[in-house]
């Protein structure tokens, strides 16, 4: 496959998104790109706890993604140790890496992963960036110019 690079025009606006006990993760993100109208962002990082954890990981090495779903409660509190990932076209595409007192939890975040205390998730917007996720033959997504 072709290695594709793809520029934008510098950063814009900082985002910090404060979320308090209940608040569903992913979700919250999700609502608050729309309402300020954000297409594009790198996210730097996340803090905070969780009283659900919702993700998805791969299980397969052939040409489509096999993913298992896994969902972590009632195990107590779950630190949310990091979170990184993109904003493309509007879209979150965020990895997690938590633990809780039965073990560490890595994958991609699902929606209704649910907050415990608080997460503090910081992103800053990509300016001018034309690009957006398209499926391969296989179902895998893959950045193109739109």
């Amino acid at each position: 496959m072709a290695e594709n690079v793809f520029f934008g025009e510098g950063l814009g606006r900082a985002i910090v998104i404060n979320l308090s006990k209940g608040d569903k993760l992913l979700e919250s993100i999700r609502e608050k790109l729309a309402e300020e109208n954000i297409k594009n962002a790198v996210l730097f990082g996340a803090v905070g706890s969780l009283q659900k954890l919702v993700y998805h990981l791969p299980t397969s090495m052939g040409p489509t993604s096999e993913d298992k779903f896994l969902t972590i409660q009632g195990n107590g509190p779950i630190e949310l140790g990091s979170l990184s990932g993109n904003v493309i076209d509007g879209e979150p595409h965020m990895h997690i890496v938590a633990q809780d007192k039965e073990g560490d939890y890595v994958g991609h975040l699902e929606e209704g992963s649910e907050v415990l205390f608080l997460a503090e998730v910081i992103m800053a917007e990509i300016k001018d960036l034309n690009i957006h996720r398209v499926k391969n033959e296989h179902g895998v997504v893959y950045l193109t110019e739109k």
